[in-house]
């Protein structure tokens, strides 16, 4: 218990300092200023509901996912079921204490974590639990699932796997975390064969499903530096995994394409990066520590553009949605930039003011989730 809580003080005082370092300040960059453009597009808000009362000091990013006609989203205790096309309410439950990741799906079953470090199934068609297990730590990214086990990832440095039917614990992998660390870890990738994560120690790895062994383990981000900050290698962001290839970045670190079932490089070139990477056709999307945003071509890893003029302004992850690349900065404007080319051709501000949102594609619509708990659909008029 005291070297949980220990985790816990210095994962809190990592990220007080590394909110503070990516912040304006009297000795630090000001938010770049927006210069003047002429929209061409336009972002149109089609529905918005709210799915809960969520915590917008939250370093949680909560993920809706879609299947079929329904998106699923969960903020503060509760978790819900929406149509896609209107955003009525199929249900909507109240787990009864907050809730910190998800969601996760597979086939008939949602998964959450809790901020007591439960892992939860819920039935998608009535929000029902199904079972729930208690996990060794906060987890903060959604759980992941193939069609025999459910993995979820903690702030322990611990990927753990349980099986669909009843939450049986079938293995876990412990990873050995440096002192300090960002707050917050990736969100694992899995298929039938394998698991891969990323962990503060600026490490990739993939698992065997059957048992949890190590597949392979990659190195993308390597400690240097004498101070704790200098030191951070994070591997925080989403990974993204096309035709056996794994793209991933690291904080202070590297980019990096990777063969999925070998492990071996295939490309890497120096970044920085907590919002990992994003698939966008034949580009990877990515935004970097200074918020400049960035499109990798994803078969040979040279920069295809780049487009800094929103530098210091606290960005989400890129989007890609009808052929356009989204950010959202800390302000709360919304920014289009095509995905050709990076340029601007749109901007507008927007009800949310938080870089740390949900997002989920479909067809040609964006779906977002703001920390305080609004889920919206929006597309191009």
């Amino acid at each position: 218990m005291i070297a949980r809580a220990l985790k816990l003080f210095i994962s809190c005082l990592t990220l007080i300092v590394v909110s503070a370092c990516s912040s304006s300040g009297s000795n630090l960059p000001e938010p770049t200023a927006l210069n003047d453009i002429t929209p061409q597009l336009q972002l149109a808000e089609q529905w918005s509901v709210s799915v809960g009362k969520g915590d917008k000091k939250s370093t949680s990013v909560m993920q809706p996912v879609i299947s079929e006609n329904d998106i699923f989203a969960a903020s503060g205790q509760h978790l819900g079921s929406f149509n896609l096309e209107t955003g009525e309410v199929n249900w909507k439950i109240d787990l009864a204490e907050p809730l910190t990741a998800g969601v996760g799906h597979i086939n008939q079953q949602l998964f959450v974590a809790t901020q007591s470090g439960k892992l939860v199934a819920v039935s998608r068609a009535d929000g029902s639990v199904i079972w729930q297990v208690n996990t060794s730590s906060e987890a903060l990214a959604a759980p992941q699932a193939n069609s025999n086990i459910v993995v979820v990832q903690t702030v322990d440095g611990k990927v753990s796997a349980y099986a669909i039917e009843d939450g049986k614990f079938q293995w876990s992998y412990t990873a050995n975390l440096p002192s300090l660390t960002l707050r917050g870890t990736s969100t694992p990738l899995i298929n039938e064969r394998y698991t891969y994560a990323g962990f503060a120690s600026g490490q990739l790895v993939a698992l065997d499903n059957e048992l949890g062994g190590v597949v392979w383990q990659k190195s993308i981000g390597a400690a240097k530096g004498r101070s704790e900050i200098e030191r951070l290698v994070d591997v925080d962001g989403m990974l993204s995994l096309v035709d056996d290839v794994l793209f991933a970045t690291s904080y202070q670190g590297k980019i990096a394409a990777i063969d999925a079932l070998t492990g071996t490089t295939m490309w890497q070139h120096p970044l920085s990066s907590a919002t990992g990477t994003v698939i966008a056709g034949d580009a990877i999307l990515v935004v970097d520590a200074e918020d400049t945003v960035l499109a990798y071509d994803r078969q040979r890893g040279h920069v295809l553009w780049q487009n800094s003029d929103l530098k210091y302004r606290s960005l989400s992850a890129p989007m890609a949605f009808a052929g356009q690349a989204l950010v959202i900065d800390a302000q709360g404007y919304a920014h289009l930039l095509q995905l050709s080319n990076g340029d601007f051709v749109g901007r507008q501000k927007m009800a949310v003011k938080s870089a740390r949102l949900g997002s989920q594609r479909y067809q040609d619509n964006i779906f977002l989730l703001s920390l305080n708990g609004r889920l919206m659909r929006l597309g191009l008029k």
